[in-house]
């Protein structure tokens, strides 16, 4: 290739390459952003942070070398794990969400919800595709996996229907608590109580 359109930091952690469970000493997520940085633009359009909370955020736009704001933040989100004070923290400060495990990853409660069954039903829509509409219509992307190849085209079947507002506050009123990935396998903490 070229060039890549983006280019995401992983983690808010450095971890070697021996494992995920060995934090490097000497190194942060300040220093990786301060080398993302110098990669030449024509070589990488736009780069990015993937799993940061507001407080690595922060830690990160007010470091004196953060010259470029993130172009994304790619986070989970689901109605089950909204997000809203990131969302709108990013908003606030430029940076798009991309939504990973947008359908709330393998074995999703997700998938038992009532308000996703009769909104699928009703609509004539898989719940995924109820919940790949959901993130789009909250100006987020998705990225929804699947190795399937019938599901990988019903999941971009999304032109020509749309959930309207009642739908998307029934959505967005989901109160069930659900997390696929919370990063106890890492060293140091990097989320935080700001998913709401």
């Amino acid at each position: 290739m070229d060039y890549l359109d983006l280019y995401l930091m992983h983690w808010p952690v450095s971890t070697s390459s021996k494992g995920f469970a060995i934090e490097l000493n000497n190194w942060n997520f300040i220093n990786t952003w301060e080398e993302m940085q110098k990669v030449p633009s024509h070589k990488v359009h736009n780069i990015g942070v993937s799993n940061f909370g507001i407080a690595n955020l922060q830690r990160l736009l007010h470091h004196p070398s953060c010259k470029v704001v993130p172009a994304v933040n790619q986070i989970e989100l689901h109605p089950y794990w909204p997000s809203w004070r990131i969302l709108k923290y990013c908003k606030n400060h430029g940076i798009h969400c991309t939504a990973y495990s947008c359908l709330g990853s393998t074995g999703s409660p997700l998938f038992d919800n009532p308000v996703v069954l009769e909104l699928s039903q009703s609509k004539g829509k898989s719940p995924q595709q109820i919940l790949i509409m959901w993130g789009i219509q909250r100006d987020t992307s998705v990225v929804p996996k699947t190795v399937t190849p019938v599901r990988i085209k019903e999941n971009s079947e999304l032109d020509g229907w749309g959930l309207s507002n009642h739908e998307m506050d029934l959505l967005n009123g989901c109160t069930i608590r659900f997390k696929s990935c919370n990063g106890m396998w890492l060293r140091g903490k990097i989320f935080f109580e700001d998913g709401d």
